[in-house]
């Protein structure tokens, strides 16, 4: 692969964002003031980007770029008594999304669910992602104290069209290697620069290597998943924040009387909410907030694994303990899981010691 380095500066740094826009629609991290949970709050979100400037790149988004992907709401068609017609493909032109390290190799957890799940890919997932590519935000450091990507195995990645480095005097250092904009960048002055990556975080997080269903099945029974019970509120936002989680459910919108007529659409959802798993008849697999909160963790360090071998459903953002109200933990759940597996083998060692 072909790939130019280009430090940037005054007004090549506006030559150089003209000459992407030329090709694609950019999306990035931006501010938006007073836009957060509380009135005062200010909240980052992906949205397009008209310039380096808007760019917020010292501080993690508020959500991941997933929703380039998997929108929060999409339709996927509309529909009369006879006939059925797809929605319209949204992206007219390539996309190029600014995003970490972490969230680029998140889309791997997406593409299991959508691509490769079962004998059909998800075509509404697929036809985006064609359009989709990636800029990357170096992040050498921890962005904040909620980081934990090295634990993750995520903290690497050559998933990436573009690299960027911020440094403090201004200037930018981009690495390319879409070889069609060779041309356009060719007054910019070259360097050579290594990208670097996180190496170790403030924290580890011990993750549990769940040998089968038999360990999986004495783990969900453990006494640990009592305290989520006075704990979690069962609110869903560790899975709205969360850049791996897949769940949504569909929804057919009428328009008048006329219940063959609208359109259905696919809404982000939450195993953590109330009524997600309800089915025919009104029952409920998981009826307290525990029962969720310990299928959610268990989908991500086993189940998700034991399917697709593609390890555990988690790159380590953070973004799951940042959002949550009862300052819940996500890694410390984790590093529970592992010491109540480390008790469950310590115990059969026992046992099988005493039937000697």
């Amino acid at each position: 692969m072909k790939e130019k380095n280009y430090v940037l500066r005054d007004e090549t740094i506006i030559e150089f964002f003209n000459v992407l826009k030329t090709k694609y629609i950019v999306l990035g991290p931006k501010i938006e003031v007073r836009g957060g949970r509380y009135c005062d709050d200010d909240v980052i979100m992906y949205r397009n980007i008209d310039s380096f400037e808007q760019l917020e790149h010292t501080k993690k988004s508020t959500y991941s770029p997933k929703e380039t992907l998997t929108p929060m709401t999409e339709n996927l068609y509309y529909f009369t008594e006879t006939t059925y017609q797809e929605s319209e493909m949204p992206y007219k032109k390539p996309v190029l999304v600014f995003a970490r390290t972490c969230d680029i190799n998140a889309v791997a957890y997406q593409d299991d669910i959508y691509l490769n799940n079962g004998y059909y890919k998800d075509y509404f997932y697929q036809r985006r992602k064609e359009y989709v590519h990636y800029a990357l935000m170096e992040c050498s450091n921890n962005l904040d104290e909620n980081c934990f990507c090295v634990s993750a195995g995520s903290n690497h990645t050559e998933k990436f069209d573009f690299a960027f480095r911020f440094n403090d005097d201004g200037s930018i250092l981009a690495k390319v290697r879409d070889e069609e904009l060779f041309d356009l960048l060719e007054n910019i002055d070259n360097i050579e620069f290594n990208l670097e990556f996180p190496e170790k975080n403030d924290f580890t997080v011990n993750w549990p290597d769940v040998a089968n269903n038999e360990e999986a099945n004495q783990i969900s029974n453990h006494p640990l998943w009592d305290e989520y019970d006075r704990r979690c509120i069962g609110c869903g936002a560790c899975t709205t924040a969360c850049s791996t989680c897949t769940c949504f459910t569909t929804t057919d919108i009428t328009y008048t009387t006329n219940r063959h007529v609208g359109e259905r659409r696919r809404t982000n959802a939450s195993c953590m909410v109330k009524n997600f798993d309800e089915v025919a008849g009104g029952a409920h697999f998981r009826n307290s907030i525990k029962d969720r909160y310990r299928y959610k963790i268990m989908h991500k360090v086993y189940s998700h694994n034991q399917r697709f071998k593609t390890g555990a459903m988690c790159v380590g953002c953070g973004r799951c303990s940042a959002h949550c109200p009862q300052l819940i933990s996500y890694p410390a759940t984790i590093n529970k899981v592992n010491q109540a597996l480390v008790e469950i083998r310590e115990s059969k060692e026992e046992e099988l010691v005493w039937q000697k």
